[in-house]
């Protein structure tokens, strides 16, 4: 559990004043609130009588709490999917530089390769990436293909590793994102199947780091949509 921090400009005597209660029915998405005055009876905190919070009294409170958490200012052009807490854009088709550490033939090697459009993905918990097939904006029912990266999970789950990743969620942490997963040394692969061809992923980069294009119709279809993704790591968070 993370601890929570108070802080004041100067010295401020916090008082318990109320409290909010949420009731849930089990095996439901219902939820009851009241909301109750609350006091220091006796030495010990005491719930007051409740009464039923309205539908405009919770929109209130969801927008204070958004004034201090949501993300505000220009949308990244790239951006295509953005909720609190969550963030996915895309990058098209480019020549950018990799760092590689591995056992296998590659070894330690760095150099200028082709990539395909990539479609990144980050939560407060994960963070992953997948190949599109089209140099465009992907949207919700856009094809997701399997990114052929080393370090990269079956689920397109990127493995941190000791990469140092940007603190905060919003369209700021963008390049920052981009810059961890690139500048990292990709060291091994953790899944079995990164490209449809003979050589796997490592033929695939000594042949990119080479110089040659990258072989778009090789990629592996994950047999999900850009929205089927999100869809599911929005429900696990």
């Amino acid at each position: 559990m993370k601890s929570v921090v108070i802080a004041q400009d100067n010295d401020v005597e916090l008082q318990l004043d109320s409290a909010l209660l949420f009731y849930r029915s089990e095996g439901t998405q219902y939820v009851y609130a009241t909301q109750h005055s609350a006091r220091v009876v006796n030495g010990l905190p005491t719930l007051l009588p409740g009464v039923p919070i309205t539908l405009d009294q919770l929109a209130e409170i969801a927008e204070i709490a958004a004034r201090k958490t949501s993300y505000r200012g220009f949308v990244h052009e790239r951006v295509v999917y953005f909720a609190p807490n969550m963030l996915a854009w895309w990058i098209p088709a480019c020549t950018r530089r990799v760092w590689f550490k591995s056992t296998d033939k590659i070894g330690e090697r760095a150099g200028d390769a082709r990539h395909p459009p990539l479609v990144f993905i980050v939560n407060r918990d994960s963070w992953s990436i997948f190949a599109l097939r089209d140099n465009e904006r992907p949207g919700p029912t856009t094809k997701l293909y399997t990114a052929p990266y080393y370090n990269v999970w079956e689920n397109g789950e990127i493995c941190v590793g000791n990469v140092t990743t940007p603190d905060a969620v919003n369209t700021a942490s963008i390049k920052p994102f981009e810059d961890a997963f690139f500048r990292s040394r990709f060291t091994h692969p953790n899944n079995e199947r990164l490209i449809h061809r003979r050589g796997g992923a490592e033929r695939l980069w000594l042949d990119l780091l080479d110089g040659a294009e990258f072989p778009l119709d090789r990629l592996i279809d994950t047999k999900r949509t850009l929205a089927d993704v999100i869809d599911n790591i929005t429900t696990l968070d």
